[in-house]
């Protein structure tokens, strides 16, 4: 076995100039990444519906010719027809005499109630049972002929066939029954009916009964009581002396001395307020220092005041007189002490008689307010004696006035079970006591009620789109292959480099090799996804540094060396040298597509990566060349995993600007994964509708795993179904074709 160097585990990317540009986000992310949730959008449920549209159709198609064989057959095995009539309620009114304002017409939902309540008593077990055993009408029907005379299977087939519906906003309710025979339906309603109403009447009649005998009771009692109140009525007016009118005399009299006494207490209360308030006020100014006028005016008119006050204006004459003199002048001096001495004898006089005077101020008005309010008390007493008279009077008039009160009320009540007995009597007489009766007789139906044919339809049409709609939704959650792009998005954190369409979809393929189909048939749409594809990865990576390049795939037959073999002679069409390398050990496939031998190749330069050009061989296309892979090693995993792999690169991208490496599936190949991680970038090929998100998510795991630069993923043989987005844009990319071409020419 040949000795190898020591393993390396990673290549750090070539750079050929200062124009190499590092797209941000192209890191390699670490830990775990979780798919994308899985929604569907409308255009998603749209594609759907187109892609099982046959599928819809036909089973809508088959579920529509059984609705119709079904419309026979029940037509003729299992007809019914529904016999319909309408009964009226007549909602009971019930007038209590001692209650004012009653048996006023019921409102809406005491009419409802009535309704429900009839329903019900239709629909109840002992009229089933009393209609099934007293009609000999219903019994001589074929209906109970069928039940051989079964009562407890009749009436549970009955209730089965009944219909009792209270129609909302009428007093009606609809009674119908449904039966093969439509003279049989129609004696269900009109038996079961009659019944009811037979019953009913006869327990209006009891309970009207009842009540008779209760209001003649109501009469015995109140007219017992009627005489006891005249009685009482007779006693309490001659004590009040009630005149003809009804007025009490003794009371009129005592109300109106006391109206007189409230008058007078009232004033004299008024006059008591305003000595009180004298009193206060005055309290208030002079303990704020104040005067009253009053005490003003008696200082005033003090006469020892006034003679002290008049001796001083004589001595004030007498020094304006004398004013020449000046203020040093003896009898000056003298006049002004004598005028200082009779001020301050004033003003001390003044301060002791202010004091009398306001003292007797006060006396005056306490003395004044104490005989307002002896009066005021000698009036209180005699008030509060004559309203206790009139209490005891109004007590008695109060009395008086129920007893009269209550003598109205049990007239009324006597006047009203009088009327209260007369309808009674009059509704007795009547026929219709059932509170309830026909509003409109059931008819022999003519016309079937089951089977409906546009109901019939309708349900088979219901059913059968529910089912292949069910169908067609199951189809696609089971369906986990990728089929979209959509798909690859759902796995996420995968780069979307294009889609290339499937070969028997484009016409000008046919005759070409599809690994070369960018250059042999560069107009075909093939050819122009996979210019797209070139582009979309010169702006996902940038080829200044990304130069070693490795194309694999999930799974085998994906289309990996027709992606790599039109990506590697796309690059060169776009003027760069390129060196194509079959690094698949297990299946090479380049010697066949360029017609070149494959005795020597790959495996052999690896051996001596300083020697790899002998074994290059130049191709029809411009700019590219192409390694076969040579005789498989033994050891084709350590030598991809060793340095031979790195110094063969490095020497190979010396002399080209990109290597593109063909290899094996990458979850089926060992080589492929060591080849990998020492590459610049990995492109994933996935086959649509072979390849499943599982093995595209593995794919990608294990390139994260391995710390791998994944470049994206290329969706390949992508089949046009009929009016689906592809067939369509295929179609647009050659009318738009075919019309450049005809304008040019």
């Amino acid at each position: 076995m040949t000795t190898l160097p020591q393993t390396t585990t990673v290549r750090v990317p070539r750079a050929t100039g200062p124009s190499a540009l590092m797209v941000p986000g192209m890191g390699i992310p670490q830990g775990p990444v979780q798919p994308m949730a899985a929604q569907m959008s409308g255009a998603d449920v749209w594609r759907v519906i187109r892609a099982n549209m046959m599928l819809i159709i036909c089973t809508v198609a088959v579920f529509l010719l059984l609705g119709i064989v079904a419309y026979f057959w029940l037509a003729k095995y299992h007809p019914r027809y529904t016999a319909v009539g309408l009964i009226e309620v007549q909602p009971q009114v019930i007038i209590d005499p001692l209650l004012s304002g009653s048996g006023r017409p019921l409102d809406r939902n005491a009419i409802e109630l009535e309704q429900r309540t009839q329903a019900q008593l239709l629909k109840h077990d002992s009229l089933l049972s009393n209609v099934l055993t007293r009609s000999t009408e219903l019994r001589s029907t074929n209906w109970f002929a069928e039940l051989n005379g079964d009562v407890r299977l009749a009436k549970e087939d009955l209730l089965s066939r009944l219909s009792i519906t209270p129609i909302v906003d009428t007093k009606l309710i609809m009674v119908s029954a449904s039966y093969k025979d439509p003279r049989d339906a129609k004696v269900m309603v009109e038996q079961l009916v009659d019944q009811h109403l037979r019953q009913q009447s006869e327990n209006r009649r009891n309970v009207e009964l009842r009540r008779s005998q209760a209001l003649n009771e109501m009469r015995n009692i109140n007219q017992i009581r009627l005489n006891e109140l005249n009685e009482q009525l007779r006693l309490r007016g001659s004590k009040l002396a009630v005149d003809a009118m009804g007025v009490p005399g003794h009371l009129v009299a005592i109300e109106q001395q006391a109206g007189r006494l409230v008058t007078q207490l009232v004033e004299q209360e008024s006059r008591l307020e305003a000595a009180r308030t004298a009193y206060e006020r005055a309290i208030a100014q002079l303990e704020a220092g104040q005067d009253p006028a009053e005490i003003d005016e008696m200082i005033a008119r003090d006469g020892m005041l006034n003679g002290y006050r008049q001796n001083v204006d004589m001595i004030d004459v007498q020094l304006a007189e004398m004013a020449k003199l000046g203020p040093d002048h003896p009898v000056v001096k003298q006049l002004n002490d004598r005028r200082e001495a009779l001020l301050k004898k004033y003003d001390d006089l003044r301060a002791e008689q202010a004091s009398k005077y306001r003292a007797a101020y006060l006396d005056r008005l306490k003395a004044a307010m104490a005989i307002e309010e002896l009066a005021v008390e000698r009036m209180s007493k005699q008030l509060e004696s004559v309203r206790t008279d009139l209490a005891a009077l109004t007590a008695d008039l109060n009395s008086y006035l129920v007893l009269l009160e209550e003598q109205k009320t049990v007239r009324d009540t006597l006047t009203k079970i009088g009327k209260e007995l007369e309808d009674i009597r009059a509704y007795q007489s009547r026929a219709d006591q059932a509170g309830v009766f026909w509003s409109q007789r059931p008819d022999v139906p003519d016309t079937r009620s089951f089977p409906k044919l546009p109901i019939t339809l309708a349900l088979s049409v219901m059913l059968g789109l529910a089912l292949s709609l069910g169908l067609a939704f199951l189809r696609e959650m089971l369906d986990t292959s990728v089929k979209s792009p959509r798909d690859i998005a759902r796995i996420g954190q995968l780069n979307m480099l294009g889609i290339v369409p499937d070969e028997e979809d484009d016409p000008q393929i046919a005759g070409v090799r599809l690994p070369l189909a960018i250059f042999e048939a560069p107009h075909s749409i093939v050819a122009e996804q996979l210019r797209q594809i070139r582009t979309r990865l010169q702006h996902s990576v940038s080829l200044d540094t990304t130069r070693a390049i490795l194309v694999t795939s999930a799974g085998p037959e994906d289309g990996k060396t027709t992606i790599a073999c039109n990506l590697a002679a796309g690059l060169a069409l776009n003027g760069r040298r390129i060196l194509l390398v079959d690094a698949n050990f297990r299946r090479p496939q380049l010697h066949q597509v360029f017609s070149v031998g494959n005795d020597k190749g790959f495996s052999n330069a690896l051996a001596a990566p300083d020697e790899y050009a002998q074994y290059v061989k130049e191709t029809s296309i411009p700019n590219l060349s192409v390694m076969a892979c040579g005789p498989k090693p033994p050891n084709a995993t350590e030598l991809l995993e060793s340095q031979l792999l790195i110094d063969f690169i490095d020497h190979v991208l010396d002399d080209y600007d990109h290597i593109v490496f063909d290899s094996g599936p990458l979850l089926f190949v060992s080589e492929s994964v060591a080849l990998a991680p020492r590459v610049d970038g990995v492109v994933t090929v996935v086959r649509a509708q072979q390849n499943s998100r599982g093995a595209l998510q593995r794919v990608r795991d294990t390139l994260r795993q391995i710390k791998a630069q994944q470049i994206g993923v290329v969706l390949n043989a992508v089949k046009a179904q009929g009016g689906g987005y592809y067939a369509r844009n295929i179609r647009t990319y050659y009318e738009y074709q075919n019309e450049t071409a005809i304008q040019k020419a």
